[in-house]
This record gives structure tokens, C-alpha cells and sequence, in this order.
């Protein structure tokens, strides 16, 4: 399939500037990906024709270079997120098998010094969630939508992220977060956080940086029982481990190299 049928025309019926199309990424990720976030890459690596195509779009098409296409912020931070997480899975696959995005030069060379085509420009991953997403749209929430390839990263969505009911799946991923033990636990009575938090506490915080703050943001997204327990006797926050090792689903029995 050719990237003009994936895409969709610049212009459309009629004569307004069309949206963007993140179709092929959709279709990767619900191939690809299971309901619990984890990525079949092998799969992936060995069927990436809507994954090329979709990032071929992104070479394109932006909301920098054809800002005409998304008129709505909304439609602009999905275009960012499904460009952050498409990138990701795009540089896993030229270099599968891997044991973590470690391995693609170190994880600066990975997030800071490898670059991608977004609209015609040169960027850097970090470039798309440090200098676009996390500036312009100031939502906390966005930590749990862009997925950065790691095992104690938010969990990867099985679709791809759309204008239209962006608000309502950034909840979501705030509470799947929430809700995983992984990242969010009550356990011999001490709060574990992911590193997540505390590596960009300002994001959730904002002018208040104390553990209480990050809690209070926290509580509403949790599981009623942790929430409670959260309410009643956490006054401070241990953070966990960062599991750097990739996203990759478990091989089946069974299966060969």
C-alpha cells in the first residue's frame, strides 16, 4: 500500500485542508501490541509496511509544516504522541533484536542524539517531549500516553491517539497507570512510585514539590482501596526502580528464534 492511499489528501472534497491520517499507526498497534501494553516486535520487525508508511507521513506532514491540518490543539498533541510513540517502535525494529533502547547508543544516544524527520525537520525524541509536547500542552497526563520502549515505561495504547476523544484516553492512561502495581502500590506501609514522577515532579506538581502534592495528584486516578490508604496514611513517596529492558511480550512456548 502506498503512503498517498494511507495518507490522507492534503486537501479535501471540499477544498479545506484534510486531517491527518494516523490510520497505519492504528493498525500497527492493534496488530502488534496486546491489552497489556507489551509489543510484539519479531512480528513487528517482519510486517512493518503501515508502520514505514506511517512514519514516512510524519517526514511530511506536521502541525509545524501543514499547521492548516490541525486546527484544533487537540488534534495537535495526538499528532505529537503517535509521532513520539511511532519513532520509538520505528528505531526498535531497525535494530531488533535488542535487549532495551539502551542498546542504540547508550540512552542519550537514543532519546537526544538519534534523529528523526518530523515535517521536513531534524528531531530528537527528547526534542518532541521536552521542547513541543511537555511546553505546549502542559498536561501531566501526557506521561502516560508517550511511550518511551522501556518495561517500567506507562503502558503502550493499543490505538493509535485521535483529536476527537483525546482528553477522555488520557484519563484512561492515567488511571490504567494508577491502577498497575508496577507504578503506583501500597506496600508495607510506604507508598511505591514510579521514578516517573519524580523525574518530572514539576509537570504534576507545578508550584507545590512536595511528596503531599504528587500524591494529591495521584489519589483520584487510584484504585478505591489504594486511593483510601493513600487519603489515610501516606504522608511521602518511595520511588521504584526503572526497568530499562524492553517492552517486548514474553516468547511463547515453544517458539524459535
Amino acid at each position: 500500500m502506498t503512503l498517498v492511499t494511507l495518507c490522507s489528501p492534503a486537501v479535501s472534497v471540499g477544498g479545506e485542508a484534510a486531517p491527518f491520517s494516523h490510520h497505519p499507526l492504528h493498525q500497527t498497534l492493534q496488530a502488534h501490541v496486546d491489552s497489556t501494553g507489551l509489543v510484539n516486535y519479531e512480528g513487528l520487525r517482519d510486517d512493518p509496511a503501515a508502520l514505514d508508511d506511517y512514519v514516512d507521513s510524519l517526514a511530511i506532514v506536521s502541525p509545524v509544516s501543514s499547521a492548516q491540518r490541525f486546527r484544533r490543539r487537540n488534534d495537535q498533541l495526538a499528532y505529537w504522541i503517535n509521532a513520539y510513540n511511532a519513532l520509538v517502535l520505528h528505531s526498535v525494529i531497525s535494530a531488533y533484536p535488542i535487549a532495551s533502547v539502551a542498546d542504540l547508543g547508550g540512552l542519550d544516544g537514543f532519546f537526544e542524539k538519534r534523529l528523526h524527520v518530523v515535517g521536513g525537520d531534524s528531531v530528537s525524541l527528547n526534542h518532541i517531549e521536552n521542547e513541543i509536547i511537555r511546553p505546549q500542552f502542559r498536561d501531566p497526563r501526557i506521561h502516560f500516553a508517550v511511550n518511551c520502549g522501556a518495561a517500567s515505561c506507562p503502558a503502550l495504547y493499543q490505538r493509535a491517539y485521535d483529536g476527537g476523544d483525546i482528553e477522555e484516553h488520557l484519563d484512561q492512561q492515567t488511571r490504567r497507570f494508577a491502577s498497575d502495581p508496577g507504578h503506583l502500590r501500597w506496600q508495607d506501609g510506604s507508598l511505591y512510585v514510579s521514578r516517573l514522577l519524580e523525574w518530572y515532579r514539576q509537570d504534576f506538581v507545578e508550584t507545590d514539590s512536595s511528596d503531599a502534592a504528587l500524591i494529591a495528584f495521584l489519589q483520584p486516578y487510584a484504585p478505591p482501596k489504594l486511593a483510601a490508604s493513600m487519603y489515610e496514611h501516606a504522608t511521602s513517596i518511595r520511588f521504584l526502580d526503572y526497568d530499562w529492558n524492553l517492552n517486548v511480550q514474553p516468547r511463547k512456548e515453544g517458539e524459535g528464534e
